[in-house]
């Protein structure tokens, strides 16, 4: 789910989820009968919550966002537990460019894993495109508390920085995780858009 990775939140290449698939065949054949795949004349076996969380993921990047949403809504009934029925869930709202409806979907998971740090990030992320820079800015502190070794989260700091003016500290924070031309570079960027996130008043 981060600022410096292709999209808001991680996907599996068509590479990695052939390599997931090969590895559960593998892993079907090792089984017994008792505990074989029901394709193998095992019994029928609720879906994990990878195993939704993964169609969900396919179904929002083939477009069809009802159907993952659906998904999604039985990841909450049966898997309130699982961190990616919170990540997966806000990613396939922004799908459909429900950034307000994504920050609430977050806000659960927020109840269920209290400061958990990706679910900071990633409503801070949200907060970017509403745009509030104040509130990302808030949810990228907490992220960075959490865990200051995290470079996404390193990152996302750096820019609310750099957004809100404070470039001496932004130019710090970046030049811990990219080169001196990148964060230059990101500077750059930041003084463009600036105005964007510059509320009356601040």
């Amino acid at each position: 789910m981060r600022l410096s990775r292709p999209s808001l939140f991680p996907r599996l290449s068509l590479r990695a989820s052939l390599l997931v698939a090969l590895a559960c065949m593998a892993a079907c054949q090792a089984t017994t009968n008792e505990e074989a795949d029901w394709f193998d004349g095992g019994p029928l076996r609720p879906a994990s919550a990878e195993t939704l969380q993964l169609t969900a993921r396919v179904l929002a990047s083939k477009g069809e966002t009802a159907r993952a949403g659906a998904v999604l809504d039985r990841m909450l009934r049966e898997h309130p537990d699982h961190l990616g029925t919170y990540t997966e869930g806000a990613e396939v709202l922004l799908h459909e460019g429900r950034v307000s409806d994504a920050v609430g979907w977050l806000d659960r998971g927020l109840e269920r894993f209290p400061g958990h740090a990706v679910l900071l990030n990633d409503r801070g992320l949200c907060h970017l495109l509403v745009p509030d820079l104040a509130a990302a800015t808030k949810d990228f502190e907490a992220a960075y508390a959490a865990d200051p070794s995290d470079a996404d989260f390193v990152g996302n700091l750096a820019l609310a920085r750099a957004l809100a003016g404070r470039e001496d500290e932004a130019r710090g924070l970046w030049s811990r995780v990219v080169d001196s031309a990148q964060v230059e570079g990101n500077l750059d960027v930041a003084r463009k858009a600036r105005a964007r996130f510059t509320q009356p008043g601040n």
